[in-house]
C-alpha cells in the first residue's frame, strides 16, 4: 500500500495533490489545523498544528495506524503571510509574530523532515520515498521587502530540502523544492497558482524514475520548464 500525508489541507493546492494521489491509487491522509478539509474518498482527515512538533508527530503516527503502512509520500503545503506593520519596511514586524510565523513557515517543515525520514526507513522496499516542499520564485530570488516574511520561510524550505536530498542520496530518498512559475520562469500572470499544475507536477515527480534536481520550477500544465 501507498501512502500519502499532505500537511496542509488547502482549497486549492492541498485538495487537488490529494485528489490526484487517491485517484492513482494511494492512501490520503490530509492534515490541518482545523482537521477538515475535502478528504478523497477514501482517505482520512488528520488534526495538525505544524508548529507543535507533538502534533506533527502524531499526525505521522495516526497516518500509519490508520493504513497499517509509513507514508512514503510527504507534501509540506503550509506557509504564513501576512503585510508588513509598515511597507517598505522589512524589520518592522514584531519579533513574536515573526517566529510565530517561521514556525509554521519553515521550521514546522524541520519536524516534517524528520518524521518523514525515520517513515521512509520502515517503508518496504520497491515504493518511492519522496518529500515535497510547496515553494514558490521567493525561495530562489533577490530579498522581497514587502513579501520579507514568507522569503525567509521559503529560503529555509529550500535550505532544508537540498540538505536532505544530499544527505539521504545513497537511501533514495527524495526531497524536492517545488515552485508553479510563469513560461518565463518569473511569478505566475496575477500571482495565481494552479492546483492541478501542483497535482500534475507532484505526481510525476513520486513517479519518475531518477532523481532529477531538488530544485523544481513547473508551469500551468504542470509540466517542468527547470530543475537544478
Amino acid at each position: 500500500m501507498s501512502v500519502a500525508l499532505i500537511l496542509g489541507a488547502g482549497s486549492r493546492v492541498g485538495k487537488s495533490v490529494a485528489s490526484k494521489f487517491a485517484e492513482n491509487g494511494y492512501k490520503v491522509a490530509l492534515g490541518s489545523r482545523g482537521g477538515g478539509g475535502d478528504v478523497p474518498q477514501g482517505g482520512i482527515s488528520v488534526q495538525v498544528d505544524v508548529s507543535k512538533p507533538e502534533d506533527v508527530a502524531a499526525a505521522f503516527a495516526k497516518t500509519e495506524q490508520e493504513f497499517g503502512a509509513p507514508a512514503n509520500v510527504v507534501i509540506y503545503n503550509v506557509a504564513a503571510f501576512r503585510p508588513l506593520p509598515s511597507a517598505g519596511e522589512p524589520f518592522s514586524t514584531p519579533y513574536s509574530q515573526f517566529l510565530q510565523d517561521t514556525v509554521s513557515g519553515s521550521l514546522g517543515a524541520y519536524v516534517a523532515l524528520q518524521e518523514a525520514v525515520a517513515a521512509f526507513k520502515r517503508v518496504g522496499a520497491g515504493k518511492p520515498k519522496v518529500f515535497i516542499a510547496t515553494s514558490n520564485i521567493l525561495a530562489v530570488a533577490p530579498p522581497s521587502v514587502n513579501m520579507f516574511g514568507l522569503g525567509s520561510q521559503k529560503r529555509s524550505l529550500a535550505y532544508f530540502v537540498q540538505g536532505g536530498n544530499a544527505a539521504y542520496e545513497k537511501d533514495d530518498f527524495r526531497f524536492y523544492n517545488a515552485m508553479e512559475v510563469s513560461p518565463e520562469g518569473g511569478i505566475p500572470a496575477g500571482a495565481q497558482i494552479s492546483g492541478e499544475a501542483h497535482a500534475i507536477a507532484y505526481w510525476n515527480l513520486v513517479q519518475r524514475a531518477g532523481r532529477g534536481g531538488w530544485d523544481i520550477r513547473f508551469v500551468k500544465d504542470g509540466s517542468i520548464l527547470e530543475e537544478n
